[in-house]
């Protein structure tokens, strides 16, 4: 768990008149003197005005006299009433029409100390006419009023939020070298946060009394104190560990091949041997790439299960290549249940050493004809590899998919409605039961990614748009995404004086059901401190923080890793910007952007990446760090690429709503290129290697602009 900044920062409170500007003599009048902010009149100048109440004295226009201002209204009236003296007397006591005056020092306190004396007297003597360089040192001046306030906080004008959080969750769920804990965590009865090393604990009688950090509700606990936690990073797994299990990877791979018509169109390739060009097909590509597959598991690990499922106006079931092919077509392409049936029920897939033969021969067999199956044959390969968690479901095509469930040439609302929430509910059923599941398009078609990336992007896997000379490279990386923990379930709790942005959530937990996880798994999210409890919040140096990760281990066992710390507080950025974490910020940038274009929220994923470029370029210039240089060029090509197409997303959501299309959250997603949705469905899985090397300077894909 990594934070943006080493405080948590918040914006403190400020009056606004009416016409929007900061008025600090105004939130002045509005106060009585019983507040923090004030001193009460002393009993000895009862019917006086003291010379250290809390007003300030600024330059007359002459620059001859000095005016008292800033007296709340009722004191101003008694003292008129009481106060008979000069002209300057009236003057000081005038409220200044200057609202942007700066006050000088108060003057020194009268040593004399007599009671008696007129309040006009004891002022004028007090004031002198001109300033003069042998006063005495004044007093502390009393509290203002601040201006409006330029920190990084959590914000509705616009501005950069520098309360983020970033969790590596590959590494959070990689718990060989730690020592777990063989009991269950104690939970909060009211907000469910564990009992911790940040809690304080006390003893009554033979329990344990923990007043919970976060919700105050008073739990007693049945243990002693040797059971509480006394380190900030503990996992609990629950029940005995066995030292013998040998943990044996019986996961699947299988390859969703799309064999349609189109699979035909060649492109033009250097030849392998000699000179000049040769024209392959699309299908050919795809062929080379998976052999080249099968080869290498083949030598890196002969124990893994291999399945073929191929579609294109049928679904045909090859598994390892040693069964007969069950071949699925017309009505049935229509029956979800009939088709889960039959993936669940197809003979489990011998290892690859012992099935590179057959299988490698189903490869090479393949033809290109018919329509587009897709989403048949993604529910048969996901139901397939239901059956063993930890699986992967690699789908490659070049079209949409045109012929039974998931339907995707249409356009029409009601049909787009349906098949989005095909794609979604299959991702969730794959995500349950452990699987991820890869789309590799080919280069200059379209697929709909918009709507199809939906499956892939739920359970965790890649929505790639592929060269087909460079298929066998993404193949591979897409083999390396091995999933190390599933079930994953992230909460992340706060007091109650705080909030999440951009959060469905309104308590004080976010709850994010994660479900696969790989190595290079990564979320972040903010949050900010309610407006109603900053005055609350002051009165704390620190705030606490708990982030909950439940996940199942590859030898399927629960665990639960709980990490609790506190954190410092501040309302001046500018006192912490030297321990801004720029990589956290912009990995954010990025998923959040993504996240809110899919949703439909264009202008506020624009408004979001101009705010976070402008801080993070501040923070850059200002720490003068090579490192974070090159870090931000990184962040500048990878992200800022997507800058423009958001900023032209707008213009297209503004020519569909003047045409009287629907306003609905993904009006403007769903018409978006395969390009595009691509792009952003990267930027919503960003991960923070992607700022460590410089790569090519990309172009930015084009959007539609009708």
């Amino acid at each position: 768990m990594e934070f943006a900044c080493s405080h948590i920062v918040y914006k403190p409170q400020n009056t606004t008149s009416t016409n929007g500007r900061n008025r600090p003599c105004d939130h002045v009048e509005n106060q009585t003197y019983s507040g923090t902010n004030f001193r009460a009149f002393p009993p000895q100048t009862q019917g006086s005005v003291h010379e250290y109440d809390n007003r300030f004295l600024v330059s007359s226009p002459a620059g001859k006299e000095c005016l008292y201002a800033t007296v709340p209204k009722s004191a101003h009236r008694r003292n008129q009433a009481r106060i008979q003296g000069p002209p300057i007397v009236a003057r000081m006591l005038s409220l200044p029409e200057d609202e942007d005056s700066q006050a000088p020092p108060l003057p020194p306190r009268l040593s004399d100390g007599k009671p008696n004396v007129s309040s006009a007297h004891r002022l004028c003597t007090m004031l002198p006419a001109k300033p003069s360089s042998h006063s005495r040192v004044p007093p502390p001046r009393p509290k203002r009023i601040s201006p409006p306030s330029k920190n990084f906080t959590s914000n509705v004008d616009g501005k950069a939020n520098i309360n983020v959080v970033s969790l590596n969750l590959g590494k959070l769920v990689e718990i060989d070298s730690v020592q777990a804990q063989n009991v269950e965590a104690v939970h909060c009865q009211n907000c469910s946060a564990v009992l911790s090393c940040i809690s304080r604990i006390h003893q009554q009688h033979a329990d344990i009394v923990w007043p919970c950090e976060f919700c105050k509700k008073h739990n007693v606990v049945t243990r002693s104190f040797r059971t509480v936690p006394n380190i900030q990073d503990v996992v609990y797994i629950p029940g005995p560990i066995d030292d013998d299990y040998i943990n044996v990877d019986d996961s699947l791979v299988i390859f969703c091949v799309d064999i349609s018509g189109s699979m035909c169109v060649t492109h033009e390739v250097k030849a392998t041997h000699g000179f000049g060009t040769v024209h392959i097909s699309r299908l050919q590509n795809v062929q080379e790439a998976i052999l080249t597959s099968l080869k290498h598991m083949t030598q890196t690990c002969p124990q893994k299960r291999v399945a073929l499922v191929t579609f294109n106006d049928e679904v045909t079931i090859y598994g390892d290549g040693t069964q007969m092919p069950t071949r699925l077509s017309n009505y049935q392409l229509l029956d979800s249940d009939f088709l889960k049936e039959k993936g669940r029920d197809y003979p489990r897939p011998e290892c690859i050493a012992e099935s590179i033969q057959t299988l490698s021969y189903r490869v090479q067999e393949m033809k290109e004809k018919g329509a587009t199956a897709l989403g048949p044959a993604a529910l048969v390969a996901v139901s397939m590899a239901s059956m063993s968690p930890g699986s992967k479901v690699i789908i490659c095509t070049d079209g949409k998919a045109n012929i039974g469930l998931g339907y995707l040439e249409s356009m029409e609302e009601d049909m787009h409605a349906y098949s989005k929430q095909f794609y979604t509910d299959l991702g969730e059923q794959a995500t349950l039961n452990g699987v991820i599941v890869s789309i590799l398009t080919i280069e200059g078609t379209d697929c709909r990614l918009a709507e199809l990336g939906n499956l892939a992007d739920r359970t965790g896997g890649r929505v790639n748009i592929v060269n087909p000379t460079n298929l066998p490279n993404e193949i591979q990386a897409t083999l390396e995404d091995d999933v190390i923990a599933t079930d994953v379930t992230v909460t992340f709790v706060v007091t109650q004086q705080m909030y999440f942005r951009y959060e469905a959530q309104t308590g004080n937990k976010l709850v994010k059901q994660v479900g696969n996880v790989t190595k290079d798994t990564e979320m972040t999210f903010e949050f900010g401190i309610k407006e109603s409890h900053i005055q609350t919040v002051q009165d704390n140096e620190k705030l606490p923080f708990q982030l909950q990760v439940n996940f199942t281990t590859p030898d399927r066992r629960k665990a639960c890793r709980i990490i609790s710390l506190e954190k410092r507080i501040t309302n001046n950025s500018s006192l912490v910007e030297e321990s801004v974490n720029i990589t956290v910020l912009g990995i954010h940038a990025a998923q959040l952007s993504g996240r809110l274009t899919m949703e439909g929220r264009v202008k506020e994923a624009c408004s979001e990446m101009a705010a976070q470029k402008e801080l993070i370029q501040k923070i850059v210039e200002k720490k003068h760090n090579q490192e974070e240089e090159d870090i931000y060029q990184n962040w500048l090509r990878s992200v800022a690429v997507v800058c423009e197409d958001l900023a032209h997303s707008e213009e297209v959501e503004g020519v569909a709503k003047s045409k009287n299309c629907e306003e609905k959250s993904d009006s403007v997603f769903k018409i978006f290129s395969d390009e595009v949705a691509s792009t952003i469905y990267r930027l919503k899985n960003a991960r923070s290697k992607m700022l460590k090397k410089p790569g090519p300077k990309q172009a930015a894909p084009s959007l539609p602009t009708t």
